[in-house]
């Protein structure tokens, strides 16, 4: 059964889709991964890739090659895929969606000293998130009128801002276990 996971910056995304693909033996496909390549074949940045991708005129050209690549996937597959249109393009798979409120992403993000990212303090951390968090949401439904925050979009939705990424791993998999079989589907 394929997995879409998806969630708010610091979330633990990442985190969440190795400890899930260690138990399940699934393979982790990231768009933002395939993104970076592609960012590195045109001999760019993936924040200047980023920049062009958020270009009004390049938009839907970004998106909807990763959006074709989505739906390709076969719902029997046993991949997590790591996307924020993941739900949208895989709307029979278990669609999981990892919250975190803003306060607690800034938290993370200042702790943890990134070379590519730093802010003066937390306060600035709060405000790149927000932004961030409100720009995902923007292009979203102005390219597919959908909003990627919508709890509605997704099988489970998981609050990780006061939960270790092994208690976050354990609802999924319990909800996983207990409502998936080889031959059903949300």
């Amino acid at each position: 059964m394929l997995i879409t996971l998806w969630g708010k910056a610091w979330s633990w995304k990442s985190t969440i889709a190795k400890l899930l693909s260690s138990k399940l033996w699934y393979e982790i496909i990231s768009i933002w991964n395939m993104k970076r390549k592609l960012a590195e074949e045109m001999g760019l940045s993936i924040q200047e890739f980023s920049l062009l991708g958020d270009k009004p005129e390049n938009q839907a050209e970004f998106d909807l090659k990763y959006e074709d690549f989505q739906k390709n996937l076969k719902l029997s597959d046993k991949i997590i895929l790591d996307s924020r249109l993941g739900f949208y393009a895989q709307p029979k798979a278990f669609r999981i969606f990892l919250d975190v409120s803003d306060e607690v992403a800034s938290q993370r993000i200042f702790g943890d000293h990134r070379t590519n990212e730093s802010f003066e303090d937390q306060n600035q951390a709060f405000q790149e998130i927000k932004q961030r968090n409100k720009a995902d949401q923007n292009r979203y439904l102005s390219l597919y009128n959908i909003d990627i925050w919508d709890a509605d979009n997704y099988s489970l939705v998981v609050d990780t801002s006061d939960k270790t990424p092994e208690q976050i791993l354990e609802i999924i998999l319990q909800y996983f276990l207990n409502n998936f079989s080889p031959d059903t589907s949300l």
